[in-house]
């Protein structure tokens, strides 16, 4: 006779599932940024800001902050150390000076050079294959987006 499974078991918990990837996927993200000089959270703002800059648009942290759903007291200060690190420049912006502009400094352009290696090293590490990571990245994707279905990534006009 099967027993019951207990729903409040740590191995059936999605949440602890997730948590657990996340800091697994972090640590393989670690020794492959280190030579960059970046944080995992770094990179993340890095990838915003050279996805924007590459379409040609204007990142307000504002905007960057409801990409990456990160609270802006959490994105300033990523924000601090990458302009400190001579990555990036913050400026009020000309037409709404409550606005702060996020700029690529061309210290900043030229780490995507290097920083294009990241994703293909990553997996490697991972010892998954690409289908294997496309399925998790969905996953989550669904997962985020079900968790914020009344609250989309805040977009500046």
């Amino acid at each position: 006779m099967d027993r019951p499974v207990d729903p409040l078991a740590l191995e059936t918990q999605v949440c602890f599932a997730l948590s657990a990837a996340s800091r697994a996927m972090v640590s393989l993200y670690r020794p492959v940024l280190e030579p960059l000089g970046l944080t995992h959270p770094q990179y993340l703002v890095l990838l915003g800001l050279w996805e924007d800059a590459g379409a040609g648009r204007t990142t307000t942290a504002t905007g960057l902050a409801g990409r990456l759903y990160l609270d802006p007291g959490t994105l300033s200060p990523l924000l601090k150390r990458l302009e400190q690190q001579g990555l990036l420049e913050r400026r009020r912006s000309a037409a709404d000076g409550r606005v702060v502009e996020v700029h690529l400094t061309e210290a900043g352009r030229a780490l995507r050079s290097e920083a294009v290696e990241v994703p293909g090293r990553v997996v490697a590490a991972s010892g998954l294959g690409l289908d294997d990571l496309e399925r998790v990245r969905a996953a989550s994707a669904a997962v985020i987006s079900a968790a914020h279905r009344d609250a989309a990534p805040t977009v500046d006009p």
